[in-house]
Formats: structure tokens, sequence, C-alpha cells
């Protein structure tokens, strides 16, 4: 009862911020996206923020001689984004393979091989934040100028993309989608740095460290010395979990007691890791004037990570049968659940929740081992991951929102012999065609590595736990790249040139095919014109679109990958979980 009592305590904190979150968005992009949506009263305080964000932007805009005036068609919005991250790329590339003639490297740590390189400025610029590498082993230049840098900038070109897709939908014959350079700077000025700021603060106060001392030795009870590394960890694991990024400072990640001291510091970052990409949906209803259909939309989401949430925390709650008799014969205390792999002051409930939190957006990060849930437990984050990661990331989950939308529209106006429309604007072939391909995406990218990484000596090298397990960790290994979700069940040894480049080229098509794709039906539909509601019209405001969504997403997203997960975790928890 008490724990049904804490997650009701936890939605309704998240709603509060997800309406916080996204009023305060949507007053940042308000003259981007054209609304005509004003500021709630009890939120104009945000308006006293505007002078001084405004002056900052201004001294930046001159320093970066970037015009705000100068508007992009969807071509000129892509060529930026792309010519932008390719810059980062490169930087990242070099950082990482030469961190050892770097400064700020008191432990004269070496530099990454080029294969792990590549894998790593891939995942980092593309908000995926998959680690072939131990945290431990990045000096602080790389994860101040390397790692910290990519998840603001990354995080902040997800942010842009959503003002110029919903301009394609509310401009009426016209090419323009806003300015990149403005978006990108506006998001992380306005939005990214003060709240990491505040959430490092709360993290420091709960005992995450934020200070440049290498090392420290201390004296275990057991009588030995352990090495410990320190860092400047609560502000990256502030922007790490607010961005939907998720890499971790520590090779254990968000189960670190560094990176995740306490309960509250879970409870917080929980909050913040769906608040972010949430809130963007729930902004995207005031832009067009309809903050009921963001609701609808978050509501329809929230049904499905609710279900994938029960499955996960009812497999977690039973024993694990792997480990109920220990190789000695003593019986394990199963009480509170499966507690392997997990952190004793998390329990199973918040790692479950974590679990599904983080593969439901693009985070990735963790707070437990994946790779010791139970077979039922390990079902939820496989199929969050294979609806392309619900809510996905901060700014891109509303074009993979988008995606599913067209389709859901397309499907009613079959049903009621209809053309397909969507606020106005017709949904033609063309836009059906591109959402279905960037939907097939995410199989050709999951599927097609995992069956070329187990039938390869290559792939097959990195097994190491047999049967079900190892082709799990495979699967999901690929699910975590494609989708740009970047966590791991890990057993995997993916630190191999094969995986690096496999997975590599699969994190960078998974995060800018879908955003070409997009752009060009944004563009598409900024051309045309608006036509008025009629009673034919598919309500967007309702339960029974609410429905017709759901459905859509949980066949179209979910069914497609039940064979391979047949084989997997299915197959795992048929045959007793052994």
């Amino acid at each position: 009862m008490l724990n049904i009592l804490a997650l009701i305590v936890f939605f309704i904190l998240l709603f509060a911020l997800i309406y916080v979150f996204g009023e305060y968005i949507a007053w940042i992009y308000q003259d981007e996206t054209k609304s005509k949506s004003k500021l709630p009263k009890k939120l104009k305080f945000f308006k006293k923020l505007d002078r001084p964000f405004k002056l900052i932007e201004e001294k930046i805009f001159s320093f970066l001689n970037i015009d705000q005036d100068k508007e992009m068609n969807w071509k000129q919005y892509l060529f930026s984004l792309l010519i932008f991250n390719g810059i980062l790329f490169v930087f990242l590339f070099l950082v990482f393979k030469f961190q050892n003639i770097l400064p700020l490297n008191p432990l004269n740590l070496d530099g990454m091989s080029w294969d792990q390189a590549f894998h790593t400025a891939s995942t980092f610029i593309s908000n995926t934040n998959q680690q072939h590498y131990g945290g431990e082993t990045l000096s602080y230049f790389s994860q101040l100028f390397a790692v910290c840098l990519a998840m603001f900038l990354s995080a902040g070109t997800g942010l842009a993309l959503a003002p110029a897709f919903t301009r394609g939908i509310q401009n009426e014959e016209a090419t323009k989608l806003g300015n990149f350079y403005v978006n990108l700077i506006k998001g992380l000025i306005r939005f990214l740095l003060p709240v990491s700021f505040i959430v490092g603060l709360i993290l420091i106060s709960q005992g995450s460290p934020q200070w440049f001392g290498g090392e420290i030795v201390v004296n275990t009870i057991e009588g030995v010395k352990q090495v410990i590394r320190i860092g400047p960890v609560a502000g990256i694991e502030a922007i790490k979990t607010l961005g939907t990024n998720g890499g971790g400072y520590f090779a254990a990640n968000a189960a670190h007691p560094f990176e995740n001291p306490t309960v509250l510091s879970n409870i917080v970052l929980n909050l913040i890791m769906l608040a972010s990409p949430m809130a963007i949906i729930y902004a995207f209803g005031i832009w067009i004037g309809k903050r009921r259909h963001g609701v609808i939309l978050i509501g329809a989401l929230f049904v499905i990570f609710l279900g994938l949430f029960w499955v996960t925390a009812a497999g977690e709650a039973q024993p694990n049968l792997a480990i109920a008799k220990s190789e000695t014969e003593l019986i394990v205390d199963q009480s509170a659940g499966n507690m392997e792999g997990k952190e004793t002051r998390f329990g199973s409930l918040l790692s479950s929740l974590w679990a599904i939190s983080t593969t439901s957006t693009t985070n990735g990060a963790v707070n437990s081992m994946h790779n010791s849930f139970t077979p039922q437990g390990s079902v939820g984050p496989f199929l969050a991951m294979a609806m392309n990661c619900l809510y996905n990331g901060v700014g891109v989950g509303l074009l993979n929102l988008m995606t599913y939308i067209f389709i859901c529209v397309f499907i009613a106006g079959l049903m009621i012999g209809r053309a397909p429309q969507y606020l106005g604007k017709q949904i033609e072939w063309r836009e059906v065609k591109i959402a279905a391909l960037i939907i097939l995406l995410l199989p050709v990218l999951v599927l097609f590595p995992t069956s070329i990484a187990v039938i390869t000596e290559a792939g097959k090298e990195a097994i190491h736990n047999p049967g079900f397990t190892g082709f799990s960790e495979v699967l999901y290994e690929m699910f975590s790249a494609g989708a740009n979700n970047g966590s791991g069940m890990e057993g995997l040894m993916d630190n191999s040139v094969f995986y690096n480049l496999l997975n590599g080229g699969a994190i960078l098509m998974g995060r800018y095919l879908p955003i070409f794709g997009q752009l060009v039906i944004a563009g598409n539909l900024s051309k045309k014109k608006i036509r008025p509601e009629t009673e034919g019209t598919l309500k967007v405001e309702n339960l029974s679109f609410l429905v017709l969504f759901v459905g859509v997403m949980i066949i179209i997203g979910g069914l497609i990958f039940m064979p391979a997960l047949a084989v997997g975790p299915i197959a795992e928890m048929l045959s007793g979980g052994m």
C-alpha cells in the first residue's frame, strides 16, 4: 500500500513538473513557432527572466555573427544541423583519441583506440551515450570539454528541432521553419543550462561531488585500501539526466553512490528524466493552440508506460530462480524480490521504475544492472525501446511521436473514408511514405546487426553468457544503438572493432536519418493550406483518438519485434528463467 501511495505522489509531481516545464518551453519558443498562446497568470514571473536571458543571447549572437532574422527552409535547417554536428563529431573524436597529450589529465590516462573513439564520438553527438568504456578511463578534459559539452549540444540540437517541426504545421503556404542556431542557443541559455544548474545543486546537497581531486584512497571495513575517482560529477549528472543523455561519469552509472547518492536524488533524477521530453509534447499542444491535444498525447503514451512498468515491477518483485540456492546449498533470502544487481537504497520498485523510465526515453542511464533482471522484468525495457523509446529524447521525441501520429491519422482516414487530415493539414502519400520508412528504420537497425552478430565469429566472441541470455544481450545492445537509447544489459564484451563500428554506424543512422525524413515532412506541410475543421475531421482531443493512437503504437511499434523477443527474454521466461 505504501508503495502505491509513493508511486501516486511520484506521478503527481511528474505531471506538475511537465506542466511547469511545458509552459516555460512553450514561452521560450513562442515567437519561433508563431504561437498565439500566452503564459498562465500563475507563471507570469517567467517573463522577468526574459531581459537577462536576452542580453546573454544578444552577446552570443553578436560574437558568432548569427543573424536572428534570417530564417531557413527545411534544407537549410538540416544542412546547418549536420554541419554543426559534424564539426562537433570531429572535435570529440580528436579529444578521445588524444586525451593522453591533452591537459587536465593528472592520472596520465591513455587515449582511446580509433574505433572506440569513433563509437564514443558517434554516441555523444547523437544524444545516445552508449558506453563501450568505463567512465573512470576519461580525463577531466575529456569529461568536461567533450562529454559534458556534447551532452548540452546534442540535447540542444534535439530541442531546436521541436519548434521547427511545429512551425511546419503552423505555416500556411510558406517555407521557412526558423533559424537552427537561434533555436539551439535559446534552448541552451533559457532551459538546459539553468535547470541543470538547479539539479546540480540538489545533487551536491545529497552528497554528489563537484570538484577536481583526481582520486582519493580510503581504508575499507575489510582493512584494505580502495582508490576512488572523484571529479565534477554533479554537474555532468544533471545534464546527463535533463538532456536525455545517460552517459555515466562512472562505469556503474547512476548506481554509483557519487552519481546518485540517496533515494531523494534518485527520485529527482527520475522525475527530470521523464519530465523533459514529456514537457515538449505538452508545449506542442500550447504552440498549436490545443493544450488538450498535448495532454491526450502524453496520456496515450503514459498508458503504455504504466503497462510496461507493471510488467517489469511484477517480474522484479518475484524471486530470481537462478539464485534461489547458492553453490553451497544455502538458501538466498529473496523476500524483497529480485535484488541481484540492484542497490539496496533503491530496492526492486525504484529500480524497475527507473528501468522503464530510462528506456521509455532515450536517456539510457541505469541505477541497476539490467542483465540481472528476471526474464519477465527485462521484457518491459525491451518493449519500451521497441516502440522507439516512447517519449524518446528532448525535442526529437516530438518528431518521433508525429511519425506515429501521421500513420494513425492515415489509418483513421481509411476507416472513415475521408482524406487524412491533421490540424488542418492534409496528410498525403508523401508524408505517409516517409513516416512508414522512418518506422521501418528501427527494425532494420536492430534486427540486421543482431543477425550479423550471432552468425559471425567477431560477433560471437563477445558473447560470454550461453543460450537465451546471450542472445538477449546482443539484441539489447542493438536496440540500445538503433533506438539511440544507450543503456546496456552488460555481460557482452562490446569494446571491439566489430561492435564499435557496427553500433557506431547504427547510432548515426538512427539519429540523423529520421531527422532528415521528419524535416522533409515539416517542409512539405509548411507549404500546404490549413483547411477548416468539419464534421468529418478526425478529432484529436478526445478519448477515441487516444485509444486509436495507443493501438497503433502497440501494433506497429511492439509487434514487429515479437519474433526476436520470443527467442530472447520471452524464451528465457518460458524456460523458467534458467
